[in-house]
């Protein structure tokens, strides 16, 4: 009798074990597909406002007018160099981890996993101290370069730069 109870208890334990694996692989799986989705939709959206001239000198004069380097949009350099991004924190959204993707006036794509938070909050506190260049702002939030196109922007970089 008490080996039929063990039997039946490992079977339970077992049993919830594998409910478990389940779970953490089946969440691990909806979340990048999320987040796969969050990137095939702003990608185009990304494009699109740096494509257009028009678009990028308008940003670019309200953001000098203004005094600032940053929009919900547009980062703008000290040395007029620009990155047109979109951004989620994953406090707005739990299933899309962070992540920063954006297109630069050199044309090339970027993407970072720095924890920017939500509408660039670690940015916005720094609008009085404007990045120098592209370069200097590429290197300093761990942006790596990427095709504008592939899955590769879905890794993960660092969470955030060790000195501010």
């Amino acid at each position: 009798m008490r080996k039929r109870y063990t039997r039946i208890l490992l079977v339970v334990v077992t049993l919830v074990v594998v409910a478990m694996v389940g779970v953490r692989f089946g969440s691990t799986f909806y979340r990048a597909q999320c987040r796969k989705a969050w990137k095939d939709r702003v990608i185009p959206e990304i494009a699109r406002k740096a494509d257009d001239a028009a678009w990028v000198t308008r940003e670019q004069a309200l953001l000098t007018k203004d005094e600032d380097w940053l929009s919900d949009s547009m980062i703008l350099m000290a040395s007029g160099e620009w990155l047109v991004y979109a951004n989620h924190c994953s406090k707005s959204d739990w299933r899309i981890e962070d992540i920063c993707l954006a297109r630069g006036s050199d044309g090339k794509w970027y993407y970072t996993t720095c924890h920017f938070c939500i509408d660039m909050m670690a940015l916005v506190m720094m609008q009085d101290s404007t990045p120098k260049d592209l370069a200097y702002f590429v290197k300093r939030y761990q942006m790596r370069e990427f095709d504008g196109k592939s899955n590769e922007c879905l890794q993960k970089t660092q969470s955030f730069p060790d000195e501010l």
